[in-house]
Formats: structure tokens, C-alpha cells, sequence
């Protein structure tokens, strides 16, 4: 972040001085925390959370006394939750920011898979793993599991209920080795490996008649997946696609300008070359009147030519010529479609037919940036005093603040999923169990989709012998995000 914006916001309140823990440093104008290590690495959190709250956070107005009464001798992790806006889900203070960056890049160590939990018996004591999906060249792939195994054992032990989370953090989404016994009387072994998980998991063209349909399964907007969208999409006109089907059931958003490299390549063509606004962007009232003020402009608008930074590296790409000409979209939707997932779907909503098939979605309607503890004593060091930047840094390493910035809106100042999610045009659910592959026709929710767009597939789901016991929530954070590049900030 610059120090040249809102700064009369940032008179930093380097006085904090009321607090017991915070001495004035023998430089003037600046202060320095003192106490335990701990004491320490707390309050210079504490400084950098609260100051970085105030200037940016979306509801700012409304948690201002929040705000006014935060100490810095409180656990900052907690205090966030704590003071974050009653809608707001998603705000968090992250100790590993780096760690925070790799899950959000797709980088993280895995084995690739993904699943739901069921319950294997009434009354409820044990449950069982049924896979969703695996990645491309994943551990899971390359042992043999697929989508619709069901695992029973988890390094020969069972799936307690209700106390599951140790081995579903520990072991089925941790550790280096796992070994997973299945329903159908096999047992595979696989070694964590740290690895991008594609996120482009599949794309087919159907035939209906005379009409191509797309289909796309997508599970993040990682800025990676940005070129291999383009090569997608320039199949998808060579064989002559109008109809799509973007599945995006699994799919919790991702960055901001990988979601305008799909909108660019989905929308209608003549709007994309014309540059017509896409998305407006709004962020909380002294923000707004400072950008404002500078005539600074907070639409977003389609483009064909792109130039960002992915893993230290600068990039440029172009979607021009690859643009298919998509008369309708289908997309496939559940309670995990979120954020970035949500906002595509409401900024292209003004300039095409879309029909939504599923479930509802997640409710994610606000964006967020991803802030530096350590990047922000280097900006404000000369509000806060060279001390303090200095302590600042040092005990604040690898700490970061996802924070909620701005409301998405569509052309129209509209957010259709806001405040509770997108609901569905037509009801389908997603059944792991159903017997069929991600990308088959007879797939309980592309049979859905495709139906509508005219197609039949030659076989029906094979149909479950009793209704699908409720699934057991996972007991993980909440991972939706919709997050804006630095250079994506306006006026910064």
C-alpha cells in the first residue's frame, strides 16, 4: 500500500500510550510496545490490525467504537473476529501468511483430493469419506482413488463422531502419509506432495442437434489458471460452442482479475472490445468520499489485454480472438459456491440469458485484500518512527489480515447474492455417490444442465436404493474468497 493515501487517517494512533504496555520511545512522535514477547508480538498486531481496519475495512463506520476501545494487549486474532461487522464471515487475522497465500494460489501441500462426510450409522458414532474429485497428476490420482470411493478407515482408524476433526485436519487434509481403506475392499497409500492443484479440472463439448454446448469445471480463480482459461475457451470456438455449462459447484473464488479473464472470455463480444463496465466497486464511506473527491473511477470494465504479477513474475495476457460467442450460460452451483463464483455470475448477468441449477450459493457479496503486517510498518515508518517500523516488523513476521474491502456490484449497482446467496432457476443436488465420473453426461447435475440446453444423455443416473443421509459439515474455515491485486486497488 502507498503512504501518500487517507492519511489523515493514519495519524496511527503511534499514541497509544494509555496502554500499560506501551512506552513513548525516545524518539518523538512514536511509541514502542514493551512486556512479554508475547505482550509484544500482540500489541504491534494489534497496531497494525486495528489502524489497517480503519482505513480500509468495509464497515468501518459501523464497528467505529469497536475500533475506538480496541487494546492492544488483546489476543488479535480473536479481537478481529470479535469486532468484525455481524455480516461479515470472512475478515480473519492469519499467522501464516504465507501459508494463507499458498492455499489461496493452490500451492499448498495436499494429496489432492476432496470429499464429504456421511454418517455410517443411526444412532450417529462413525462416518465415512465418500471423494468428490481428484486433482490431475495429485498422490490421490495416481493411487487409484476417484470420485464416489468411499473411505471407511483413515490410518486404520475409523471416523468418530462427533469428535472427527483430529483426523480429518490431521490426517486426511494433514500430515506426510495416508492410508485410506475403502468401502469396495481396497486399501491405497499416498505421500502429501506440495504441488498446484489445477484448477481447471475438465472441459468437454457436447452436441445437441445442431447446437455445441460447452462444459467447464472449475474449482478456483487462481491467477495460474488464467492462460489455460484462454486455450479452453479457444477450443470451445474452434468446435463452435454457443451454449455453456460452467460448473462451479465446488468452486470458493479466488482473485479478483482471474474472474475478468473469464468475463471477458464469456460475455458478449461486442461489449467485451467495446470495454463496457462490468462490475463498480463499494468500499466504505470515507474511501468512497476520498475517491470521490480524486475523481477516481471504481468501475471495472470488460478488456481483452491483461498484465499482472503471479508468483514474483510479471505477466502479460490477451483473450482477444478467443471469445466464443456464448448466446447462454448454465451454471452449476452449490452452498460452496462463493465469492469471485458469485460475482461472475452477477456481473455478466445484465448482458446475457444465465440459469442458475443447483443449490444456493455461498452469500459472499464483498471483496477482499490480502495486507502485510510487516509491508505496513515499511509504509507508515515515517508516522510511526523508525523504532517502532523496526519492532514492528520483526514481531509481526508472516502475520497478514484478509480483510473485507469492498461490496461487488453489478452495471446496475446491483448484487444479486447478497445478502443470503444466488438461488437456483431449477433444484439438483450433487451426489458423489450416484455412479458416474465428474464430466459424464449421466452425472446427477450435468444430466440436469444438459437437459435444459436440449441434450439427453443415453443412461440416467443410477438412482439411490434410499434417500442420502444429511452430510456432516466439515469443520473447516470458511474458504471463500474474492481478492483484488494491489495494482487492482483504485487510486493506489
Amino acid at each position: 500500500m502507498k503512504k501518500n493515501l487517507f492519511l489523515f487517517y493514519m495519524c496511527l494512533l503511534a499514541l497509544w500510550a494509555c496502554e500499560k504496555v506501551v512506552q513513548p520511545s525516545s524518539e518523538p512522535g512514536s511509541s514502542v510496545i514493551e512486556g512479554t514477547e508475547q505482550q509484544k508480538t500482540w500489541g504491534y498486531a494489534n497496531v497494525f490490525a486495528k489502524n489497517t481496519m480503519n482505513l480500509y475495512y468495509l464497515w468501518q463506520k459501523e464497528i467505529a467504537s469497536s475500533l475506538d476501545s480496541w487494546k492492544s494487549t488483546e489476543d488479535p486474532v480473536e479481537k478481529v473476529r470479535k469486532v468484525r461487522y455481524k455480516d461479515d464471515r470472512w475478515t480473519e487475522m492469519i499467522q501464516d501468511f504465507s501459508a494463507f497465500q499458498s492455499s489461496v494460489a493452490g500451492t499448498e501441500k495436499t494429496y489432492g483430493f476432496d470429499f464429504v462426510l456421511y454418517p455410517l450409522d443411526n444412532p450417529l458414532t462413525t462416518l465415512c469419506a465418500a471423494v468428490k474429485f481428484t486433482y490431475e497428476d495429485s498422490p490421490a490420482r495416481k493411487a487409484g482413488l476417484k470420485r464416489g470411493d468411499v473411505i471407511m478407515k483413515v490410518n486404520g482408524k475409523s471416523i468418530p463422531y462427533p469428535n472427527y476433526s483430529g483426523i480429518v485436519f490431521n490426517e486426511l487434509l494433514g500430515g506426510d502419509k495416508l492410508t485410506v481403506e475403502l468401502k469396495d475392499g481396497r486399501t491405497l497409500t499416498m505421500d502429501s506432495v506440495e504441488m498446484y492443484e489445477n484448477p481447471v479440472l475438465l472441459s468437454k463439448v457436447f452436441t445437441a442437434g445442431d447446437k455445441k454446448i460447452g462444459y467447464l469445471h472449475f474449482t478456483s480463480f487462481t491467477l495460474d489458471a488464467c492462460n489455460e482459461l484462454v486455450e479452453v475457451f479457444r477450443e470451445f470456438k474452434q468446435e463452435g460452442v454457443s451454449e455453456l455449462i460452467m460448473d462451479l459447484r465446488y468452486n470458493g473464488g479466488g482473485y479478483v482479475l482471474t474472474e475478468e479473464v473469464l468475463a471477458s472470455l464469456i460475455g458478449p463480444e461486442e461489449e467485451v472490445l467495446a470495454g463496457s463496465v462490468l462490475s463498480t466497486m463499494v468500499c466504505n464511506e470515507g474511501l468512497s468520499e476520498y475517491f470521490k473527491k480524486q475523481g477516481t473511477d471504481t468501475n471495472t470494465y470488460f478488456k481483452t489485454e491483461f498484465s499482472f504479477t503471479s508468483n514474483g513474475q510479471k505477466q502479460a495476457l490477451s483473450t482477444k480472438g478467443a471469445n466464443p460467442g456464448i448466446q447462454k450460460m448454465y451454471v452449476i452451483m452449490t452452498a460452496s459456491t462463493a465469492s469471485a463464483s458469485e460475482a461472475l455470475v452477477c456481473d455478466l448477468n445484465p448482458y446475457m440469458p444465465i440459469s442458475l441449477i443447483g443449490k444456493k450459493t455461498h452469500g459472499k457479496f464483498c471483496t477482499g485484500i490480502m495486507m502485510e503486517a510487516e509491508e505496513f510498518f515499511d509504509d507508515y515508518a515515517d508516522q510511526l518512527g523508525k523504532t517502532v517500523s523496526e519492532q514492528g516488523k520483526k514481531y509481526t513476521k508472516n502475520w497478514g489480515l484478509y480483510i473485507m474491502y469492498s461490496r461487488f456490484a453489478d452495471k446496475n449497482g446491483r448484487t444479486l447474492c447478497m445478502p443470503d446467496g444466488l438461488k437456483p432457476d431449477y433444484e439438483a443436488e450433487d451426489d458423489p455417490l450416484d455412479g458416474f465420473q465428474l464430466g459424464d453426461p449421466s452425472e446427477t447435475m450435468l444430466a440436469r444442465a444438459l437437459a435444459l440446453c436440449g441434450y439427453q444423455a443415453d443412461t440416467k443416473a443410477i438412482a439411490a436404493p434410499s434417500k442420502r443421509p444429511e452430510r456432516i459439515p466439515l469443520p473447516l474455515k470458511d474458504k471463500a474468497y474474492r481478492i483484488l491485486l494491489p495494482e487492482q486497488m483504485p487510486g493506489i
